[in-house]
């Protein structure tokens, strides 16, 4: 249940990440790597292959992830 709830946390701060793209006050090379990061997991070039009946969990896994450290990574930088 544990993991759920940290799932819809950070589900939660999906909306945030949007004006912290837009602010100026976060880096800009913060704002190109959560870009060319997510551009990595979505593209259909797996640097390392996906495990075959968890493909899509793992993906949509890391992009939360990736989500989670951009938006408060960027939350402290804009405060």
């Amino acid at each position: 249940m544990k993991f759920l709830s940290m799932i819809s946390a950070v589900v939660a701060k999906i909306p945030r990440l949007f004006p912290l793209m837009r602010d100026a006050r976060v880096p800009l090379w913060s704002k190109i790597g959560v870009v060319l990061l997510a551009a990595l997991v979505l593209s259909p070039f797996d640097l390392l292959s996906d495990v075959p009946v968890l493909g899509v969990i793992d993906d949509a896994t890391l992009l939360l992830f990736i989500v989670n450290v951009f938006v408060n990574f960027a939350e402290r930088k804009a405060a």
